[in-house]
């Protein structure tokens, strides 16, 4: 049995060193670390359970080589008696195949059977470009135990600087590189659960520096599942890595944490074979990220300590202030102002999370504030009309600038619209998603108090003709983080909030920029709460936009999460395009196009490229352009099973579009009318009215002038 065992690994090693580089092999297949367990009676040496480690690995090294493209085997041993049975799992790194996997592997067997874990019936290997676990434990593959080995990389130098902020924003640069990827690897079209990527740090514009005085402008990652694990408990899995490494790096500049089940790296070379499978660039500082040393640190708290007590004597004085013209106002003022109170502090606050208690009594504002905070909404303080209302810019006596959109008095939806936003909006917390201050209801007024977005909204940049305006606001570079932020967005509103939440009238008009040009997801009137339990549902009001609106949604009244994934597609071809979604475009046929449909025949006749927007084409790169197009026409796919869940186009968005499915033919909803898309929408059952948003009018349109193809 022995000289069988000894010939088998033999072979394995003889074809590995005929058919791969020596060198790189010899690193790959050194020991770094092991994990030996005695949970159970040790075995003797050169005993029968000795004897079925050494086979059982060889023959997982035999296994997992012939596995394309990822090396994964798991394997069973019965020989002997009922305690000499064992099993065993071995996985090789992504970058890492056939003889180089099967030589790694086999070399583990001296290790395990006579190394440092000889007599422990639970072993694990852990090398560079392959792991290897067996066990005498008959649930060790059906729990998936996932033991784990820490190792702070192949440097101990660590990231030194600002009082050790610097080591902070390295660990948090190393987090967003490896929370990437686990994504990438989790949701993966090939199956492999494996992704490798380098973040650059250009986004701080200073490095880091090593305590060998070495400056740091790149981090390398790995991540990795075994190749049978679902996507969910893939991504579960790594993320319980990736805080593990948070908690324990340190500012160290080269890291891993290995496990059965998943594992990953990190460090500041390239350590993996071939390309990086995405490349990102360290997100912008935020005003809340640490900076400077620590007397600054110290000066700041102070600093803050003294802002707070002098905000609250501010606010103590405004209380009572308030108090006294509370008591001076009108008795039917007074009634609409408790009958507001109710509504929004009862049904609003008593929702909202528990650290912001507060909220309830900050949320309302006097009208007489926000009269003269935008000089009684002068004409001149417009900035635009979106849906059911006016928006207007303000100022307010603390010096901050809002925007306060003013809902139309004739609209019977206004007060339900209020309420909707109020109970949704001051729930949420999201960097891509518009901030909600306050709310003011008296009399016929209605009005919602935002922050204030320089850059206003998306339409506005975009369906511009100026080519110097678009040149220097809107490269390439500004319009893929637009559709990354807004995926992030709907992102957060699916999947990150207590109940699934639908926003059903996304379009450029409702993403505003801040002065980073940042986009923020605003105009919650129209979302809709879905139960997280159901797939669909099924609405007798339909509500939202012309040219946004999904086939099923539009017709039939179909809710899902799907019909935002279709505005999101929408919106994003008109990104690329610099067109509206209802523009008129020439076409071959007798009928004149709309945008999906001229997409679509481009893209049909391999010609997608024509359809990219003209200043794009001299400066973006035509790969990363063609991927949003394909992107776009996934979530546009007339079946709403075919689009492509919001998390599922943030990995895409991180891939490589050639692992991405083939689009089916878009759904055309209507022809083109000369409708305007920026119009807001509404249907009962039998009637169907366009609510103009630059002057507020109703306008009757008939059922059968949605045709689905």
């Amino acid at each position: 049995m022995y000289i069988m065992d000894a010939i088998v690994i033999l072979l394995v090693i003889i074809m590995r060193s005929a058919t791969a580089p020596p060198l790189c092999l010899a690193a790959g297949a050194e020991l770094m670390t092991w994990k030996c367990s005695n949970n159970r009676t040790s075995y003797s040496p050169n005993s029968t359970y000795e004897s079925n480690v050494r086979g059982l690995i060889a023959s997982l090294a035999a296994n997992a080589s012939s596995k394309s493209p990822i090396g994964f085997a798991t394997g069973t041993v019965v020989v002997g008696s009922g305690t000499d049975t064992l099993w065993g799992a071995a996985l090789c790194r992504g970058d890492t195949a056939g003889a180089a996997c099967a030589s790694c592997l086999a070399l583990s067997a001296p290790d395990v059977a006579l190394g440092k874990c000889r007599g422990s019936r639970d072993a694990s290997a852990f090398y560079d470009r392959c792991l290897v676990r067996v066990s005498g434990e008959e649930d060790f593959l059906s729990s998936r135990d996932n033991t784990q080995v820490q190792i702070m990389g192949s440097s101990k130098d660590s990231v030194v600087g600002d009082g050790g902020t610097k080591a902070e924003r390295f660990g948090a640069l190393v987090a967003y590189l490896l929370g990437a990827l686990s994504d990438v690897a989790a949701f993966d079209n090939n199956g492999t659960r494996y992704a490798v990527g380098v973040v650059s740090s250009d986004g701080d514009g200073e490095g880091f520096v090593a305590t060998t005085t070495e400056v740091v402008r790149r981090v390398n990652g790995m991540v990795q599942c075994t190749p049978d694990q679902a996507p969910a408990a893939c991504r579960g899995c790594l993320q319980g890595l990736v805080r593990d490494m948070a908690a324990a790096a340190n500012g160290s500049i080269g890291g891993q944490i290995n496990a059965v089940w998943c594992r990953l790296r990190y460090e500041v070379w390239q350590f993996y074979d071939g390309s990086p499978m995405l490349r990102l660039v360290a997100p912008p500082l935020s005003s809340g990220d640490p900076k400077g040393d620590g007397t600054r640190g110290r000066t700041n708290a102070v600093t803050a300590m003294a802002i707070a007590i002098v905000l609250g004597v501010v606010v103590i004085v405004l209380s009572v202030f308030t108090i006294l013209l509370w008591r001076k106002t009108k008795p039917k003022r007074e009634q609409l102002h408790t009958k507001m109170k109710r509504m929004c502090i009862t049904n609003v606050s008593a929702q909202a999370n528990e650290e912001d208690d507060h909220a309830g009594s900050s949320l309302l504002f006097d009208l007489s504030t926000l009269r003269c905070a935008t000089s009684d909404f002068a004409e001149e303080n417009k900035l635009g009309h979106g849906g059911f209302g006016a928006v207007y810019k303000g100022l307010l006596p603390d010096g901050r600038e809002i925007a306060v959109k003013r809902l139309d008095k004739a609209s019977r939806q206004g007060l339900k619209e209020l309420k909707n936003e109020l109970l949704l909006v001051v729930k949420l917390r999201h960097n891509n998603l518009a901030k909600l201050l306050g709310v003011c209801l008296d009399g016929q007024e209605k009005l919602l108090v935002y922050e204030y977005l320089p850059n206003r909204s998306l339409d506005i940049f975009l369906f511009k003709r100026h080519e110097d305006l678009m040149s220097e606001l809107l490269d390439w570079h500004t319009r893929y983080r637009i559709i990354y932020g807004v995926a992030r967005g709907l992102l957060y509103l699916h999947e990150d909030t207590q109940a699934r939440i639908i926003h059903r009238d996304l379009k450029a008009s409702n993403i505003l920029l801040d002065g980073d040009m940042t986009p923020k997801i605003s105009d919650f009137g129209l979302a809709r709460l879905f139960d997280s339990e159901k797939t669909t549902t099924i609405t007798s009001q339909v509500v939202g936009t012309l040219g946004y609106m999904a086939p099923e949604y539009a017709v039939l009244g179909q809710i899902s999460v799907k019909l935002d994934v279709y505005s999101f597609g929408v919106l994003t071809l008109e990104i690329i395009t610099g067109r509206r979604n209802t523009d008129v475009f020439d076409s071959v046929e007798e009928e004149p196009n709309t945008l999906l449909s001229y997409v679509w025949d481009h893209w049909s006749k391999g010609t997608p490229s024509k359809v990219i927007n003209r200043w794009l084409q001299q400066q973006a790169p035509e790969n990363e352009v063609l991927k949003c197009i394909h992107l776009g026409l996934l979530c546009v796919q007339e079946n709403p099973s075919d689009r492509p869940t919001m998390l599922s186009v943030l990995v895409m968005l991180h891939g490589e579009a050639s692992s991405f499915e083939s689009p089916s033919k878009p759904a055309f909803i209507y022809k083109s009318s000369g409708i305007d898309s920026s119009k807001s929408y509404s249907k009962g059952l039998g009637v169907q009215r366009v609510v103009a948003n630059d002057q507020g009018s109703t306008n009757s349109i008939s059922v059968s002038d949605f045709n689905p193809r």
